[in-house]
């Protein structure tokens, strides 16, 4: 089975490769998203306050918050900081929203071990039952002999050492069967070695004595508790929540996860959770041996320097939680970063970790809380205009002086050429079309394509037509078209419907022009329900010929952890201990081209 889910694992990274949007997937396709319900709305907000009156300045948060948006490298969606029950500060970052989710990736891993502590409460499970006891369905004679020590203890402190991991899930329709059916790496319960298949058998073990979907179990006992009805869970081909990922939630969510934990498992009087278990999930259960500080526990992150614990997701989706400090601060991004080592976490780490202790009392100060709550407006409007009107106030001063008044006619002046500029753009580009030399490309980011066995056909054809005053860009993939209209300055919020899976698009559009004179389209596109963005610059290069040059972020960073999985043969097996002989630097190419794709269109006359 392992050599067998390694070799389609890697012919699906050579289709990727290549680059030409023809990948064979092994995987029964199945629409895993619902569309993003507005009018299901969460209950029991957290309580609002003044940073203030729970022992922090207004102003200090402000600087932190600043110093986020100034590194490059932090690429912020939502944040929401709440002290002693209260939420203090909170932020969405244009074009995102609070009110609606994202998807969180392996912070999904901290809520399956929730689901693990309840049953263990209820006594109907204990942490040292063997799966091969637990899944008797799915066991046979040699899957017995091979995992007949592992617990779920096992499972729990990611030790369990079975080699079917991540990539499995593109590679084969019966996860249980193949997560059995693997060898192991080491012995059971030895070693720290992070699996998402390992939440993934969490999620059956409790499908399995429930008899009912994770997500379902934890409904009246979790979700409707805390009055989080905006929540998703998606399940694998056999129906079993993923366990590991595929969990959506909002920032207020989030947070009030974290509040739970804080509160010992509490909600409103009402007990949900154990002291003990919370006591257990959250201390050091294994030594996790790498050099970044963190131990890990029961599905969860464990930073004993700074006693506190986290629930993280890959890219900046985080739940930080500081217990002897009663803070918890929540945040959801497109970083690049697969744990909590970057500049995000380690930012808020130097405002709110190690040392630093909350006042006893603060006076209230309305000048530095408004200037607190008028940042956070700000960095929900559209950048440009946020900036425009920064420089304009000089600082949000009043009465501009007659300088200021001087550049805001400037300012002014200079959006209305844009705004002629646009329009002139719209009316130029209507009924136009161009056919695609080669089928590369796609709307959707290539990452989540892969994540979700949700791959393109390439992109075949584009065009563009004006309606009531907009542009409208109609890609078509396959047999799909994709009517995108693109907003200037400030986004316009759609959804497309992918393959069956509807997705929440902001697209935005800016007319440049680069050094050599020649008219660039930037489309940018934040698919608002997941950390992706989608880039695409069209190079108007003649009258007859169109060159796209597509991005998507984060991107970098995932390329390099993905050449390390092929190239490193004590993590991997025999497949790609072959392919650790070739050429990074192909590979490193042939990746990034597959991400990053440069493509040429010819124009066309459009039906009419």
């Amino acid at each position: 089975m392992d050599l067998k889910v390694q070799k389609r694992s890697i012919e699906i990274l050579y289709q990727l490769l290549d680059g030409k949007n023809e990948v064979t997937s092994y995987v029964t396709y199945q629409p895993q998203k619902i569309a993003f319900c507005k009018e299901m709305k969460d209950t029991q907000e957290l309580i609002r306050a003044t940073p203030e009156s729970q022992g922090i300045s207004s102003d200090y948060i402000q600087n932190m918050l600043k110093q986020l948006e100034k590194d490059q490298s932090v690429h912020l969606h939502n944040i929401m900081i709440a002290r002693n029950g209260c939420v203090v500060a909170e932020a969405n970052y244009y074009p995102y929203k609070k009110e609606i989710w994202q998807a969180v990736y392996s912070l999904s891993k901290s809520v399956t071990g929730i689901a693990i502590g309840m049953l263990i409460d209820e006594g109907k499970l204990s942490l040292e039952d063997r799966v091969v006891d637990l899944l008797k369905p799915y066991t046979n004679s040699i899957t017995y002999l091979k995992h007949k020590s592992l617990t779920v203890r096992h499972l729990l402190t990611m030790s369990s050492g079975v080699l079917f991991n991540e990539t499995g899930a593109i590679a084969d329709n019966d996860w249980v069967r193949s997560y059995l059916e693997s060898n192991n790496k080491f012995s059971h319960g030895t070693q720290f070695a992070y699996n998402s298949m390992n939440s993934y058998m969490l999620s059956a073990i409790v499908t399995e004595i429930t008899k009912m979907p994770m997500m379902e179990y934890l409904r009246p006992r979790l979700w409707d508790v805390l009055g989080i009805h905006q929540v998703y869970w998606e399940v694998c081909p056999k129906g079993i929540n993923k366990g590991g990922w595929g969990l959506y939630l909002t920032i207020e969510g989030m947070t009030k996860l974290g509040q739970l934990f804080l509160q010992k498992g509490v909600w409103h009087g009402q007990r949900i959770l154990s002291e003990q278990w919370i006591e257990e999930a959250t201390k050091k259960q294994i030594d996790t041996g790498e050099n970044n500080g963190y131990a890990y526990g029961y599905h969860n992150w464990v930073s004993e320097q700074e006693h506190s614990y986290q629930f993280n997701g890959m890219l900046g989706q985080n739940v930080i939680v500081y217990p002897d400090k009663q803070l918890v601060i929540a945040t959801t991004s497109g970083n690049d970063e697969l744990f909590m080592l970057g500049a995000l976490v380690q930012t808020i780490r130097s405002y709110f970790g190690y040392d630093w202790v909350a006042d006893d009392k603060v006076e209230e100060d309305p000048r530095f809380y408004q200037q607190l709550k008028q940042y956070e407006q700000q960095l929900g409007e559209p950048k440009r205009l946020y900036n425009c009107k920064k420089n304009m106030s000089r600082g949000w001063k009043r009465h501009p002086n007659k300088r200021d008044r001087v550049y805001l006619h400037w300012k002014q002046k200079n959006r209305l050429v844009n705004e002629q500029q646009w329009m002139y753009f719209i009316k130029r580009m209507d009924e136009t079309a161009y056919k695609m030399k080669t089928k590369r490309g796609a709307v959707m980011p290539v990452f989540w394509q892969t994540v979700h066995n949700n791959y393109s056909e390439g992109i075949q054809t584009m065009r563009f037509l004006r309606k009531n005053g907009a542009l409208i860009w109609i890609v078509t993939e396959g047999e799909n078209d994709y009517s995108i209209e693109i907003g200037m300055e400030k986004a316009c919020i759609q959804t497309i419907n992918y393959h069956g899976e509807p997705y929440i698009i902001a697209v935005t559009g800016h007319i440049l022009e680069n050094e050599d004179g020649v008219t660039v389209l930037k489309i940018q596109i934040p698919f608002l329900e997941t950390p992706h963005t989608r880039t695409f610059k069209l190079f108007f290069e003649s009258n007859d010929q169109i060159r796209i040059a597509a991005n998507e972020e984060p991107g970098k960073l995932l390329i390099q952890q993905a050449l390390n999985s092929v190239m490193d043969p004590e993590k991997a097996g025999f497949i790609q201990n072959v392919l650790s002989k070739l050429d990074p630097e192909f590979f490193q190419y042939k990746l990034r081209f597959a991400i990053e794709p440069e493509i040429i269109g010819i124009r066309i006359k459009t039906e009419i």
